[in-house]
């Protein structure tokens, strides 16, 4: 695909949110200081996604309060950018899609 210059990075993002900051990710095993920032946006909000998630068939969607949990276990492992997932928490970020199927 050829990406236009706004959307260049998007394979380079897409790629990259499995990664975690401690290396142990996948494809490439890439670090914190490797990874877009956008990556570990990414990375935070799929797994937010993925657990709460209701259209699922292979799995029930888990509660909010359960899967913030997880995702700071995830932080505290190093797995997930510590500073996003404090912000994802106490800023409520996963409230803002619900605000925009209300408007």
């Amino acid at each position: 695909i050829k990406w236009t210059r706004e959307l260049k990075n998007v394979p380079i993002i897409s790629a990259s949110h499995h990664e975690k900051m401690n290396g142990e990710g996948y494809p490439k095993g890439l670090t914190a200081d490797q990874m877009p920032i956008q990556a570990r946006m990414l990375a935070v909000a799929d797994i937010f996604d993925a657990l709460t998630a209701k259209d699922r068939p292979y799995k029930p969607a888990i509660p909010i309060p359960k899967t913030l949990q997880i995702i700071q276990e995830e932080a505290d492992r190093y797995h997930l950018d510590p500073d996003l997932v404090d912000i994802f928490i106490r800023e409520k970020a996963y409230e803002l899609d619900k605000e925009a199927d209300e408007s």
